[in-house]
């Protein structure tokens, strides 16, 4: 299972589906939780449902080109603003590797 959180952003998996959620963050960074009858759980909203990694990594690059404080007004910006995109998903990515490696290794 995944359960993984980049950002504000978080992926989830079941078996068929990987979730991406948009969580809501306190003043200090952290996911806000939210007490139910079920035990208290984190304060998100569903963004979509992917059949692959990929694609559940693909939907936060679009959405964070498009929810981005800064305003886009020209072509450099645009891959300026692209490239550092795809450099915080790829450490996200990178960095839960290496949890899953180690966690493999302790087994």
């Amino acid at each position: 299972m995944i359960d993984m959180r980049i950002g504000e952003y978080h992926i989830t998996s079941e078996p068929r589906n990987y979730i991406v959620s948009l969580a809501k963050l306190s003043d200090d960074g952290t996911p806000k939780t939210v007490m139910t009858k079920a035990g208290e759980i984190f304060s998100e909203r569903a963004l979509g449902y992917y059949n692959s990694l990929p694609q559940a990594l693909q939907a936060i690059a679009k959405d964070m080109m498009i929810r981005g404080d800064d305003r886009v007004t020209s072509v450099e910006q645009y891959v300026q603003k692209s490239k550092s995109v795809d450099v915080a998903l790829n450490h996200a990515v990178y960095e839960r590797g290496l949890e899953l490696e180690k966690q493999s290794q302790n087994i």
